[in-house]
C-alpha cells in the first residue's frame, strides 16, 4: 500500500508524513550536496539525489497538494561550509517547493551555513516550529516539550533489518510511531540509516525517553506495518 492513515495523519511511501487537517507535508534529512562532499574526499558517486528528491516532491504535490511543507532538518550535508552543489541543488529544491506551497525549514545539525543560502530567498531557519499539537524539531539535541505535544523529528535515519524466508537480510528505512513521537525516515537515498535492530538510538531525545515504537517500513514502493520495534529485532519476515 502507498499510505497508512492513523488518526489525523498519514504515513506515505514518499518518505513523507501528511497532516490532513493542516494540509501539511513533513519530510526530513535531504542531505543535498552529499555527492559533492564525497567527491571532495576522493569518492565519486553518481549524482542522483536531486533528481530522486524532485521526483518524490512531484508525486507528493500531484497526489496530496499540500499547502505547506515542513522539512525537519538537514536539508544540506556539509557541516563546515556551503559546497557549490549544495547552493545549486538547495536553491532548485526550495524554488520548486515554494512555487507550490509555503515552506517551513527546521535547523538540523548539518545546517550550520544554510542561512546564507536561504537569505537569497528570504526564508527563515527555525530551531523548532509548532502547528496545532504537532511540534517539529530535528532531534539532535535534548528538547523539553509539553506532554500534549506530538513531536515530529528526523535525525535518527531509522531503519530495520528484515530477514526473509530464505534468510536473506535487507535493511529498509522506516517510520517510528509512538504516542508522543513520530520519527521520519531520511529522504536521502545515500543515508542508509541507523539499523535499530542492531544498535541503539542516536537522538538524545530517544535515548532519554526510550519510547515504545511501532515500525512502518518502506519497501519496493509500499509502506508496510511491521509491528513493535521490540518484537521485530532479527525476526520479521516480509
Amino acid at each position: 500500500m502507498e499510505e497508512i492513515t492513523q488518526n489525523d495523519w498519514t504515513l506515505t511511501r514518499y518518505f513523507m508524513l501528511y497532516l490532513e487537517e493542516y494540509e501539511t507535508a513533513v519530510m526530513a534529512d535531504f542531505h543535498l550536496g552529499f555527492e559533492d562532499v564525497m567527491a571532495s574526499r576522493g569518492l565519486s558517486l553518481p549524482r542522483i539525489q536531486k533528481k530522486y528528491i524532485l521526483s518524490l516532491l512531484e508525486s507528493i504535490f500531484e497526489k496530496y497538494s499540500p499547502k505547506r511543507m515542513v522539512i525537519v532538518g538537514d536539508l544540506k550535508h556539509e557541516f563546515s561550509k556551503n559546497m557549490p552543489q549544495e547552493w545549486d541543488e538547495i536553491e532548485e529544491i526550495i524554488d520548486y517547493i515554494t512555487a507550490n506551497s509555503e515552506l517551513i525549514l527546521i535547523r538540523g545539525n548539518h545546517d550550520n551555513y544554510l542561512k546564507t543560502i536561504l537569505s537569497r530567498r528570504g526564508l527563515k531557519l527555525h530551531n523548532h516550529y509548532r502547528i496545532g499539537e504537532f511540534l517539529f524539531i530535528h532531534g539532535h539535541k535534548k528538547f523539553n516539550f509539553e506532554d500534549d505535544s506530538m513531536v515530529v523529528m528526523g535525525h535518527e535515519h531509522p531503519s530495520v533489518s528484515i530477514r526473509d524466508d530464505v534468510f536473506a537480510v535487507i535493511k529498509i528505512p522506516c517510520f517510528l510511531v509512538s504516542r508522543e513521537i513520530i520519527v521520519l525516515p531520511a529522504v536521502s537515498p545515500y543515508a542508509s540509516g541507523n539499523d535499530l535492530t542492531k544498535g541503539d538510538f542516536i537522538s538524545p531525545i530517544l535515548i532519554e525517553k526510550h519510547p515504545s515504537f511501532d515500525v512502518f517500513g518502506i519497501y519496493e514502493n509500499d509502506i508496510i506495518p511491521l509491528g513493535g520495534l521490540n518484537k521485530i529485532i532479527h525476526s520479521c519476515d516480509i
